[in-house]
């Protein structure tokens, strides 16, 4: 009997547990669409950055400012609505002595003198502003998904070589293990072996929490569950061409970079306020017809009326001219600090790229190899008794930081790379042009 009941009681378990894991596995299912990932066991830079252009929800934020900021360049300049007036006598309606009195009236406020296109400059100046800004998020997404995935390359390439140097280190224990068996070797080698076996596999956990974060922030930039697994980087990458400083400086003559174009747009927009701003002293005018039952006379109950505004507060729109004037000052001064600023980001990147390159080359063709050719030596030393473990077991080090310090190197050359493509705007493309990937 009561082992009946103990397997009713596990029955409703399960039962229970299948209940609870349906709306998990839906939740599962809309997280990750089934076309999200690449077909292949490899991730491509070139899918990160599509999906990430596709889906990324801060550039449809973006995207959608600069619509909406072309709506307002549609909209500034045109003409305030009509006014419609009406009034009646009361009195007057059902008397037998007076005929009904009233009036309808409708007017049309107009400026006489230029300041409906001035604000239409004025705006279009701001739509061309947030069409930059697009375009320089555009930009900036695209060097932080190829930062993450050659940061995911690093991370990934260190936990194959901590996993290939825990194998290593296993062999160096048996090696210990065998002469210390046959009394050729004290305990502390084996003791060493297992020490160190011991901070590799930390080391290979500090790796795992690493690559935790780098995939987070690449499923947050293509905009996935951070439960999505993703494929694994490939495990070779082509290194990028040395920098030419002639090419350049050529870019830097002729591209036209987004954060320049906005500042254009903007000493523009503020020029346009300024000249509206002087356009205020004038007045501006007010059409208006009204039919006026109120007059007994029929000639006179038709009428045509111009009203114009004074504008006699000195004070108010000398401040305003003094405003603008300061603002399109300050919007001129931000356009040479931002050339200046772009120079000074293609010099750096470019330096940061030939530097990168320099260190590849030397761990790949120099150093690498000779932690290699050292770790066969010394372990061929030690197991003919011709050199102790710790020697061993410094090469061995040094071999598996000379590798990781190549992985280093090899990301941070790409990652050189994909500024330098940022400081030149390579990727630039215009809003009624985007998303050609």
């Amino acid at each position: 009997m009561l082992h009946g009941l103990r397997w009713r009681g596990l029955d409703r378990l399960a039962a229970a547990m299948v209940w609870l894991a349906f709306p998990a596995a839906a939740r599962a299912s809309d997280a990750v669409l089934p076309d999200s990932l690449p077909q292949d066991s490899t991730l491509s830079l070139g899918w990160v950055e599509r999906t990430a252009l596709e889906r990324n929800p801060s550039l449809s934020a973006m995207r959608e400012a600069w619509r909406a900021a072309r709506a307002r360049a549609d909209r500034a300049g045109a003409l305030e609505d009509p006014m419609l007036d009406a009034m009646v006598a009361p009195q007057s309606l059902g008397s037998g002595s007076v005929d009904p009195a009233y009036r309808v009236g409708i007017s049309q406020s107009y400026p006489l003198f230029g300041q409906r296109g001035l604000r239409r400059r004025a705006a279009a100046a701001e739509g061309d502003v947030a069409a930059s800004d697009l375009v320089t998020a555009r930009l900036d997404l695209l060097r932080d998904v190829r930062d993450a995935y050659y940061d995911y390359y690093r991370v990934s390439r260190g936990q194959e070589t901590n996993r290939e140097l825990v194998e290593l280190m296993r062999q160096f224990r048996r090696v210990a293990l065998a002469k210390y068996s046959a009394g050729t070797v004290g305990q502390p080698d084996p003791l060493q072996a297992e020490a160190e076996l011991a901070m590799l596999e930390h080391q290979g956990v500090v790796l795992g929490e690493q690559r935790r974060v780098v995939v987070a922030r690449l499923n947050t930039l293509l905009h996935l569950s951070q439960r999505t697994a993703l494929p694994q980087p490939p495990r070779e990458l082509p290194l990028p061409e040395a920098p030419d400083t002639r090419q350049w400086l050529e870019a830097r003559m002729k591209a036209k970079w987004p954060e320049l174009e906005a500042a254009d747009a903007r000493v523009g927009a503020r020029r346009a306020e300024l000249n509206l701003a002087r356009r205020e002293r004038l007045p501006e005018g007010t059409f208006g017809l009204a039919y006026d039952r109120f007059w007994s006379e029929p000639e006179l109950r038709g009428t045509v009326g111009l009203s114009l505004n004074l504008p006699l507060n000195f004070g108010r729109l000398a401040a305003r001219e003094r405003e603008t004037r300061a603002a399109l000052s300050m919007a001129e001064a931000e356009r040479l600090a931002m050339r200046d600023r772009i120079e000074l980001r293609i010099e750096e990147a470019s330096a940061a790229l030939g530097e990168g390159l320099h260190d590849v080359e030397i761990m790949r063709d120099l150093v690498v190899p000779a932690s290699e050719r050292t770790v066969k030596a010394v372990r061929a030393a030690y197991e003919a008794n011709r050199s102790d473990f710790l020697t061993l077991l410094n090469a061995a080090r040094d071999l598996a930081r000379t590798r990781l310090e190549f992985y280093e190197a090899v990301a941070t050359a790409h990652q050189a790379q994909a500024e330098l493509q940022r400081a030149i705007a390579s990727d630039a493309v215009s809003p009624g042009q985007e998303n050609p990937r």
